[in-house]
């Protein structure tokens, strides 16, 4: 009954909006109607109405955070970043502090590929913003958008530093290091973090992460392990050890874990194919054919799947 009543005030809502716009009829909207407003054409895909309700919205609030912030999002849906990044300034100019509207205006600018912009922008953010392993998170991210790996890992260990849980920044840490050439320097600071916080499951899947890239499967495994034994629905950490299984070839425990990340996960092509790959490496060729199968079934174009397909065939000379 509620939510009957909360829909047929949306719909008034949107009615007297769009007759304000055709008739020029005279109402009032304020700062939440227009939010709601603009929240109703972006949920219904139209996103033309909601960049004109922008515009409307801006010339009776023009120094709103939140509408400026939500007009923000729309224009760049419509492809009107500099639109957006315009009215970020005009805000800014009011609130030159405000930590929202500059993370927003430095997410625009890397995505527009302005790092150094960016990153004076999240720099500026650090000073009022909470959560500064965001912050520094996507400080990094414009330094690797740069291609300055060594930077862009500073400032992930910053953000662990502040957060040891930011599942992002432990990942691309280990990501930049490689092509930085030091991941095997990092061993012993992702150790640092596991002595700090041994529960950490995070911090340890992680470490696998690293082992992986390093080829050293069985620690990857081990460390792996303690991430699940910590948080038993960790579905990645059991994909991951799964794969670092079957470079060791341990092909029942393999299949053991991709059966479990296809429980907590659901049904995808990848691991249909990883599944299908498993049965081909332990011979049950049927088994792997059909896994493969039901891989295409969701993406037919899931090469590996078609090419696992072709390979079991051949093995059992179906040629």
């Amino acid at each position: 009954m509620q939510e009957e009543f909360k829909r047929k005030e949306e719909r008034e809502l949107i009615t007297r909006f769009e007759a304000y716009l055709k008739k020029n009829e005279r109402f009032y909207f304020d700062e939440d109607a227009f939010i709601q407003i603009i929240e109703y054409y972006v949920n219904h895909e139209k996103i033309k109405k909601a960049a004109k309700a922008c515009e409307v919205a801006l010339e009776t609030y023009p120094f709103s955070t939140d509408i400026t912030m939500s007009s923000a999002d729309v224009f760049v849906k419509t492809e009107q970043s500099d639109r957006a990044i315009e009215v970020l300034n005009n805000t800014l100019l009011m609130n030159p502090n405000d930590p929202e509207l500059l993370l927003q205006r430095g997410a625009i600018l890397t995505m527009k590929e302005q790092y150094e912009s960016a990153i004076e922008s999240f720099e500026s953010a650090l000073i009022n913003w909470e959560d500064k392993d965001e912050v520094y998170y996507n400080i990094g991210l414009a330094y690797q958008g740069m291609g300055k790996y060594e930077e862009a890992a500073e400032n992930y260990k910053l953000a662990i530093e502040q957060n040891i849980n930011n599942e992002n920044a432990l990942y691309e840490l280990a990501y930049c290091l490689d092509l930085a050439g030091q991941l095997e320097s990092s061993l012993t600071y992702y150790q640092k973090f596991i002595d700090q916080d041994p529960y950490s499951e995070f911090a340890w899947y992680n470490l696998g992460i690293v082992y992986n890239k390093l080829g050293k499967f069985e620690k990857a495994v081990d460390a792996y392990e303690y991430a699940v034994a910590i948080e038993d629905e960790f579905s990645s950490a059991y994909f991951n050890m799964a794969n670092a299984q079957m470079n060791l070839n341990q092909f029942e425990k393999a299949l053991s874990n991709y059966l479990k990340t296809y429980d907590l996960e659901g049904p995808s092509a990848e691991i249909y194919c990883h599944i299908g790959a498993t049965y081909e490496k332990m011979e049950q060729l049927d088994l792997a054919i059909k896994y493969y199968q039901k891989a295409t079934k969701l993406d037919q174009m899931y090469h590996e799947a078609w090419f696992g397909i072709g390979v079991s065939l051949a093995l059992q000379g179906k040629w």
